[in-house]
This record gives C-alpha cells, sequence and structure tokens, in this order.
C-alpha cells in the first residue's frame, strides 16, 4: 500500500509538471515587477529630459514562474520628468523619472516594454505614480528643533537672533538633489502586458546539481541549525543560505557584488551612526549586532546599503564544522531591514525588518550571480521550518523553509555595454560655498512652517502617520497569527518538487 501511494503521488506530480509545460505563456501580464541595474549615473542636478539610459536585468521579468531573459540583458528608456533644487529659490525638492521602455536581448530584435519605476533599493527617494522624489534638505533634526524654536520670540524677540545666528553658523543640510550612481537598483512594474515572443524560452542563470547531489543536500541541510542566537539566548535570524567554496571565494563574491563589511561596535561608529542620522545620508559600515549559531561567533557579516541609514540588506556567516564533499561549507543568515527607530527601552537605534525572507534570499543570490561569482544554486526543502516566526525585536517573518546552497568560483565579472556617460557627472553645485548659500535660500523658505498653524498641522500628521503605521502593522500581524492557524504543513516532497522548479 505504501509503494502504490507513492507511485500515486508521483503519478500526480508528474501529470501536473506536464501539464504546466503544455500551457503555453505567451505574455506576461501588467504589474508584474523586476529589477534592473543602471550602467550610468543619473543626476537631477545634471541629467537632461530626453536623455538615453541604459541598466541592465538584475531580475528578468517571468512567465510561469520562470525567467524570460539572462541576466544582463540590456535595458534602455529615457529620462522623462526631470527637476532640479538648483539654488533653491523655486524648489525645495528634486525629482526624477525614467521611463524603460526596450529591452535589447543579445540575440533577438529590441521588444517594446512599458514601464514605471516603483522602489528605489534602499533608498530615501519616496516613488509616486513613477516619480522618483528627493528629500526636502529642511527636513531634518536640525530643523525640526529651530522650528520649533522659532516659537520663542513670541515671549523675548531678541532670541530671534540667536537661532537665525545658530542656523547661519552651523548649518546641517542634507543634499536635496538626486544622485544615482551606475550600479543603483531600481525595481519596475510593467503598466501594460508584455507579449512573450515565440522564440524566446525560459533561461537559466546558474547550472543545476544532479539528483544524487540534490538528495545530499537536503539530509545535510535538515542537519543544519534553524536560526541564530542573540548573546541573551533568544532566537534571532533563520538561516537561509549556505555557501560552498573557500572563505577566499566567498569574501570575493561579496565584495565584487558591492557588498561591505561592518564595523565594531564603539564610540567612533556610534558617532558615525549619528551623523548619518542628521545628515539623512547612509553608513556604508554600519556596525551589525552579533548573534552566534551553535554557540559559535559569526566569521563574516555583510551589507549593501544605498543612501538611507534606515534601509539595508546584511548578513551574517558561520563556518559549518563539516565539509561537503571536501568543500567548505558556510551557513548563513540573510535580512533586509527597511525602517529604523529609537529604542529608549534598549537605549539604541534598532530596525525593523521586512517580512519576506524569501525575497532577500534571492536578492543575496541574484546579486552573486550577477557579479559572475556563482556556479550552481539549489533550494533544499526543510520541512520542518515554521512558516512564520518572529526575530529578537519582534518583527514578523515569513518563509518556504528552503535554504538556498551556492557552489560559488572565482569570481568573472561580466562585461555589460556601458553608455559614455561623463564619469564627472555633477550631483550637486561644486562651490561649497554656492551650496551654503542654497541652505540658506532653503532655510529661509523653510520659515513659513515656523508657526503656530503649521505646528498643529505638524503634531496632526505625525498622530495620524502614527496611528495608520500601527493600525498596519496589527493587521499584518493579524493576518500573520491567521495564516499560522491555517496553514498547513507542506509536504516534504512538495516542496523538493518546488524547488526542482526554482531558477535563480
Amino acid at each position: 500500500m505504501r509503494i502504490l501511494f507513492s507511485l500515486s503521488i508521483l503519478i500526480v506530480y508528474t501529470c501536473l509538471a506536464c501539464l504546466q509545460a503544455g500551457a503555453a505563456c505567451d505574455q506576461i501580464p501588467a504589474g508584474q515587477t523586476f529589477w534592473v541595474r543602471l550602467l550610468q549615473p543619473v543626476s537631477s542636478y545634471s541629467s537632461k529630459s530626453g536623455a538615453v539610459v541604459r541598466g541592465i536585468l538584475a531580475q528578468s521579468p517571468q512567465c510561469d514562474g520562470s525567467p524570460i531573459f539572462s541576466a544582463g540583458t540590456l535595458v534602455e528608456g529615457r529620462i522623462g520628468r526631470i527637476q532640479k533644487v538648483g539654488m533653491g529659490f523655486i524648489h525645495e525638492s528634486s525629482s526624477v523619472q525614467i521611463d524603460f521602455n526596450r529591452i535589447l536581448p543579445a540575440d533577438s530584435a529590441p521588444i517594446a516594454i512599458q514601464t514605471r519605476v516603483v522602489e528605489v533599493d534602499n533608498g530615501r527617494e519616496r516613488v509616486r505614480k513613477g516619480v522618483m522624489y528627493g528629500i526636502r534638505s529642511t527636513d531634518n533634526l536640525q530643523d525640526r528643533v529651530t522650528m520649533r524654536l522659532m516659537h520663542l520670540p513670541t515671549w523675548n524677540p531678541s532670541s530671534l537672533w540667536i537661532v537665525l545666528a545658530y542656523r547661519a553658523t552651523f548649518p546641517i543640510s542634507p543634499e536635496p538633489e538626486i544622485y544615482f550612481p551606475a550600479g543603483t537598483d531600481l525595481r519596475l512594474e510593467l503598466s501594460a502586458p508584455l507579449p512573450v515572443q515565440s522564440g524566446l524560452a525560459p533561461v537559466l542563470a546558474n547550472q543545476e546539481f544532479d539528483e544524487p547531489t540534490r538528495e545530499a543536500l537536503d539530509d545535510d541541510v535538515l542537519a543544519l541549525t534553524d536560526r541564530s542566537s542573540t548573546p541573551a539566548g533568544q532566537d534571532a535570524d533563520v538561516v537561509n543560505l549556505v555557501f560552498l567554496g573557500s572563505g577566499e571565494q566567498v569574501k570575493n563574491a561579496f565584495e565584487a557584488a558591492g557588498w561591505t563589511g561592518s564595523d565594531a561596535v564603539s564610540t567612533r561608529a556610534d558617532l558615525h551612526v549619528f551623523a548619518a542620522f542628521v545628515a539623512l545620508k547612509n553608513y556604508s559600515h554600519l556596525p551589525i549586532s552579533r548573534q552566534s549559531l551553535d554557540g559559535r561567533p559569526a566569521d563574516s557579516m555583510w551589507q549593501k546599503s544605498f543612501d538611507s541609514l534606515e534601509k539595508r540588506d546584511h548578513l551574517r556567516i558561520w563556518r559549518e564544522p563539516q565539509q561537503w564533499k571536501g568543500e567548505t561549507a558556510w551557513a548563513s543568515a540573510s535580512i533586509r531591514e527597511t525602517g529604523a527607530v529609537f529604542s529608549f527601552r534598549r537605549r539604541k537605534m534598532i530596525h525593523h525588518t521586512d517580512v519576506d525572507l524569501d525575497g532577500e534570499r534571492e536578492k543575496v543570490v541574484r546579486d552573486l550571480t550577477l557579479a559572475g561569482c556563482v556556479d550552481t544554486v539549489y533550494n533544499a526543502p526543510r520541512a520542518r521550518m515554521p512558516l512564520y516566526s518572529r526575530n529578537a525585536t519582534g518583527d514578523e517573518m515569513r518563509t518556504d523553509g528552503a535554504v538556498a546552497v551556492v557552489q560559488l568560483k572565482d569570481c568573472e565579472r561580466p562585461e555589460f555595454e556601458t553608455v559614455d556617460a561623463s564619469s564627472n557627472m555633477l550631483s550637486h553645485p561644486h562651490s561649497r560655498f554656492t551650496r551654503y548659500l542654497r541652505t540658506q535660500v532653503l532655510s529661509v523658505r523653510n520659515l513659513w512652517r515656523s508657526n503656530a498653524a503649521y505646528g498643529v498641522y505638524d503634531v496632526t500628521r505625525m498622530t495620524v502617520d502614527g496611528i495608520r503605521s500601527k493600525r498596519s502593522r496589527d493587521r499584518q500581524e493579524a493576518l500573520a497569527r491567521d495564516a499560522m492557524r491555517n496553514a498547513q504543513p507542506v509536504p516534504l516532497a512538495a516542496r523538493g518538487l518546488a524547488s526542482l522548479r526554482a531558477t535563480h
């Protein structure tokens, strides 16, 4: 009976696979998102409307769950709307719109697409209806404090000059112009269906392990510890990656992919954090908190950020005691941080994390693949892993339980065609004195906010935003709790079949 049952399950999955293979995928629906990496800088200060912009596919649009174009395929667009701050007399903030309208496969004719940008990876820019908006430089900690001090002249008129003198002598002005260097990742959304040409077929970015190797990896992955631990012994991040290769290959892979290390926790690092927080910029070597795996500290920690202190991708890597077929195995837990707040209970700044662990796992594999450092990838199932859990700071985490096993190789960065864009493109006024004058102009323009009416509006807006944020978190937690109650354990065979279909 057990044999007959196993054969029945196998026949059902085989039939499903045949049906999916037989169903032709003739178009990719509108609303699907994918990632593009810029090959040239874009600046609200220097770029011109109508200028051509090129990038490469960091993640291809997918048809029936399979990528259609190879990683590194050229994508072309034009700058549409663009607005610079300049000296600040007209505009307080900048904006840029890039309309990517063609995919340029190497072996076929250009393919027209209709897209809009929906996200700047780890960026501080807001995106609305395809337009990327920069920050307002006067919306920072110093200006918030001094704007409220402007109420002092109501009781003591001479205090106005003290506040104005302080702002003129010690200006802290985050850069309001938008600047995207080459290598910036943008998430695009198809605004119209993309027909799939008959000559296009799903592609694989990496090789696949053979079946005996996959079975051996399944057993080894099941022996891994599921989660890391904080120094206090709390369950922390989920182990969702394993790298196979030498320590030098791991280091070279992340460096080639543009990831950076982590500074040790220290007073100097705390000062860097405070400076980045005040200036509304990133800290590319932001310290990563210590966690252990089976009592072992992390051998290395890596992160990737852009222009925001609040957002970054990061992971810790632990060397496993046992080798795998003569190769060193490195377990890793990756996670994406999406916001930062100061915790009075912990007396330090803490980050909130993205609930989707699988998307971050795929981001790491995608980055290393695009850098030419990945040979083979396999998503090994782990049936015992809970689909929903919480990290040490209480944030929700969702995962399918799989561990991406990544066979590394010596990096061979692909040579992508680049546009002859000036490497000296200015991101802001070159002269410091000019930037100082711009700061004073923007500060004077900001004076209209230093009144009781705007103060009431500002407090009301922050209160409403806080209530909405709390309600949103409550809804997400309620949905997660319902999903945890209703979730059925996924059979190991089913997860294994799904992982065989996964491509990176």
